[in-house]
């Protein structure tokens, strides 16, 4: 009787610190591709598959390089309102990046409206996007630079689609907002809640479970923000998201960002971002009125009228 107990204890405190035995299955198209390469890398994405020629040959892809001097203030645009809570799901490392997978079978959904959005999004997932050097991290730039890393908040439209697969097919199926890393003197305490889970996931496509993750410590206090059309940044790089990049990084610590790092059986060399693509004279939006406007950079409309009083005063 005392060893089946022991035998329990032991079971229980093993399966608390090893990766979880499911990971969700993926196709046998996801075993190729790479962030590097002339075989396999960003450049032969769109030729490889049909399914995924919108990857050569699109004009909506992303990520882009962000110009501050050609950004459109839109006066209209709102705070973006994120109804954040904390999440369960399972943190997987399935070789090109860490990835979040939020579980919302009996959690409160994370939702996210406003702003830019018509519809309202449920978040499905995070990335993390990262480079062995802090200006390679980032997948988005801002005039031509990098940040230490970027954590993608992907949400699907559940008005009017089932879930992510099928949303990320049709037009405004998809909104994505960007939070940019930067290294600071302190950690992030959610971001810390990744770091732990690091070193369980070290084998090729491996899982580990993730609670309690509090959704609103991994964003920055700011409601200033970029927004524009474009595409998932990878194949087969649908162009149904809508990007928000809000304006202010998060900050994790030196030791947060080597642990990740050092996380092992990553495919890349260098940093698993795609390169910046073409803007092909898309509008980059913001809510940031960081100068004077005029007509050639606002959306604001110039009233140059005015009533007649005397009008239905017979």
């Amino acid at each position: 009787m005392c060893f089946s107990i022991f035998y329990i204890f032991a079971i229980i405190i093993w399966t608390s610190q090893t990766v979880v035995s499911y990971c969700p299955d993926t196709n046998h198209w996801s075993v190729w591709w790479t962030y590097e390469g002339s075989n396999s890398g960003p450049s032969v994405w769109g030729a490889r598959n049909k399914d995924w020629a919108i990857c050569k040959t699109g004009k909506n892809q992303s990520p882009i390089d962000i110009l501050p001097n050609s950004l459109l203030y839109d006066p209209q645009l709102q705070p973006l309102k994120i109804e954040t809570a904390s999440v369960n799901g399972v943190l997987r490392n399935n070789k090109k990046d860490l990835t979040f997978l939020i579980s919302n079978k009996f959690e409160p959904a994370v939702n996210i409206t406003s702003g830019p959005l018509s519809y309202t999004y449920k978040l499905y997932q995070i990335k993390l996007h990262y480079g062995r050097l802090n200006t390679t991290g980032s997948e988005h730039r801002i005039d031509g630079k990098s940040f230490s890393g970027e954590l993608q908040f992907m949400a699907y439209n559940s008005e009017l689609y089932a879930n992510h697969s099928e949303a990320q097919k049709n037009p405004r199926g998809i909104a994505i907002i960007a939070v940019f890393l930067s290294i600071g003197d302190t950690g992030n305490s959610a971001f810390e809640m990744f770091r732990q889970k690091f070193v369980l996931i070290t084998s090729t496509d491996t899982c580990t479970d993730l609670h309690g993750l509090p959704i609103d410590k991994l964003l920055p206090r700011t409601d200033q923000y970029m927004t524009y059309s474009g595409s998932l940044t990878q194949p087969g790089c649908k162009e149904t998201v809508t990007w928000i990049l809000l304006n202010k990084p998060i900050y994790i610590s030196y030791k947060q960002m080597e642990d990740l790092r050092e996380t092992p059986y990553q495919e890349w060399m260098n940093s698993n971002a795609r390169p910046v693509m073409p803007l092909n004279h898309r509008t980059v939006r913001t809510n940031i009125n960081f100068r004077k406007t005029t007509r050639l950079c606002s959306m604001k409309i110039s009233k140059k009228y005015e009533a007649n009083p005397e009008v239905g005063q017979r």
